[in-house]
């Protein structure tokens, strides 16, 4: 090797020089500087996406906080409304409150949605021949957050043969906690 190296002009051993530097140049871009280059970018990459996962488990985590605090003023509600709470002889006391108890044509129960810790009782209620007025008073009266009671569905129309006179259906809900939820 001394022998070629030796036997080669000096314009010659700059470019055989050069030639080498540049393949060295280009071994240590291949070998070190380009994988950790890739590496580097990947691991960027990667941060980002589990920074955004992060942000995303963070936003579901208050949502939850949310919730749980929801489930837990329904819970107090439900639990000082007491344990013997029925929808139907509720709906039946504000209906005589209102003056519409001799007005219901129909009550039927039925069992709604359920959950891990509440079920939802429905009641249908028909009315008829009750006045605007009458109506607004039982809704307005009927309705109650603090007993989680809501208004679901309400369908009016006007009687046939009394035009004066109203004829509604109304789906009522109330929530009530599973035994393994109430408190004691």
């Amino acid at each position: 090797m001394k022998d070629f190296w030796n036997g080669l002009e000096p314009k010659q051993r700059k470019m055989v020089m050069l030639a080498a530097v540049v393949v060295a140049g280009a071994l240590m871009l291949e070998m070190i500087i380009f994988p950790f280059w890739e590496a580097k970018t990947k691991l960027d990459r990667s941060l980002q996406s589990h920074q955004k996962k992060l942000a995303e488990l963070k936003g579901l985590d208050d949502a939850f906080a949310v919730q749980r605090e929801k489930i837990s003023a329904i819970q107090k509600n439900a639990a000082a409304r007491g344990r013997d709470f029925s929808l139907f002889s509720y709906l039946e006391k504000k209906a005589a409150q209102t003056g519409v108890r001799g007005n219901i044509k129909q009550m039927t129960s039925a069992k709604g949605l359920s959950s891990a810790a509440f079920e939802e009782s429905l009641v249908d209620m028909k009315l008829e021949k009750i006045t605007v007025k009458q109506l607004a008073d039982f809704l307005s009266v009927a309705e109650s957050p603090t007993e989680l009671v809501r208004i679901k569905r309400v369908v009016v129309a006007k009687m046939k043969e009394s035009p004066e006179y109203l004829s509604a259906q109304l789906q009522v809900s109330s929530f009530q906690p599973l035994a393994a939820w109430r408190e004691p």
